[in-house]
């Protein structure tokens, strides 16, 4: 088991990883009040429920089981959880626990956040992006027909407990988009941890375990790092986007169907990747080392067909990332540093979204 603590403010979030470690936690160290909710989805539920109840079986434990998808991710979902605790006569002591991908952890952490203004909220982040990503930092929130994740708050948990073992059952395509949010890291901030990738994914996607954990532990530390030196986003924490433009433009092209959040980050990565050597930042070298890693583990490089350039800039146009109307896009100056640009205009970021249209 390794552990992490982030630190912000007056905040401590302990990150435990583990393999099997629902076995050996003291799960009453994290909850400081009776009643406890989980709220989980239909693919998560058949096959976690029962062992996550066990976890808590010393608390009054109820569950809430919410339909499967990133076209759930809205606001009609979260009144669902709002409606289940006020008529369930819970209050503020209540501990919500979100058993699941970034979708169920997004939304509930959201709903933890704004019920009677603040309950306490444990992750169990069940898939590889949640857990390398999504379920550490305390960001949160659901999409809008216009743009991914606009509407939202910054909630931590009181725990996140990473347990490998799940991983097992999670379907391959879902571990490989997971794999995005890895390379992404050793992009922004870890050349080191770059190469380690290249030289074992294939141990990594086969959850050899010293690999699988290295892993984990080396994204969750940086991402530890980062929103401690900036929690809010009002600086380096955007460098985390890197990819995330495009690819929240192409979800939102999508409507959220069709395509996983980690299948469009690793398009948006290569694009960004792409225009950070068209702008004479990266090498070309490097730009194809970037490429070829992507394809080596046949991920995708390419806007789905059908996508159109008109669609991807009317969602640019929406990037949470914008301030005083300008784009702020991540770009690398070298595989494994990071920075934040708004010097690309509507009129070039058109014309690169045209190279790859599939």
């Amino acid at each position: 088991m390794k552990k992490i603590n982030l630190k912000v403010n007056d905040i401590k979030v302990p990150i435990i990883i583990g393999r099997e470690i629902f076995k050996t936690i003291n799960i009453a160290e994290y909850v400081s009040k009776n009643d406890v909710v989980i709220v989980t989805n239909s693919t998560i539920a058949k096959l976690y429920l029962m062992q996550t109840r066990r976890l808590f079986r010393e608390f009054n434990v109820s569950t809430l089981v919410l339909p499967d998808g990133e076209k759930h991710k809205n606001i009609q979902t979260i009144q669902k959880i709002y409606d289940f605790l006020i008529k369930s006569k819970l209050d503020r002591s209540v501990t919500i626990v979100a058993l699941g991908g970034g979708v169920i952890g997004d939304m509930v952490a959201f709903a933890a956040d704004t019920f009677m203004r603040g309950v306490d909220l444990i992750h169990i982040p069940t898939t590889l992006l949640a857990q390398v990503d999504s379920s550490i930092g305390g960001k949160c929130g659901i999409n809008h027909p216009l743009g991914k994740n606009l509407i939202g708050s910054f909630k931590h948990p009181r725990a996140v407990i990473m347990d490998t073992a799940i991983l097992q059952t999670l379907p391959k395509r879902e571990f490989m988009a997971g794999m995005a949010e890895v390379i992404k890291y050793g992009l922004i901030k870890n050349k080191s941890f770059f190469n380690f990738i290249d030289k074992n994914y294939l141990k990594i996607i086969k959850q050899d375990y010293d690999s699988l954990i290295k892993t984990i532990f080396t994204c969750a530390s940086i991402k530890s790092q980062v929103v401690q030196e900036d929690e809010l986003e009002g600086g380096v924490r955007a460098i985390l986007n890197f990819g995330h433009t495009f690819g929240h433009a192409i979800e939102a092209s999508k409507n959220y169907k069709g395509i996983l959040h980690g299948e469009a980050i690793s398009i948006g990565m290569n694009i960004a990747s792409a225009i950070s050597a068209d702008q004479g930042y990266l090498t070309h070298d490097e730009y194809c080392n970037i490429e070829d890693m992507l394809l080596n583990m046949s991920m995708p490089t390419m806007i789905p067909k059908k996508i159109t350039v008109a669609s991807i800039a009317k969602h640019l146009g929406h990037d949470k990332k914008k301030i005083a109307g300008k784009n702020r896009f991540i770009l690398l100056d070298k595989i494994g540093s990071a920075f934040i640009s708004d010097k690309l205009n509507n009129k070039y970021l058109k014309d690169i979204s045209k190279n790859f249209i599939s």
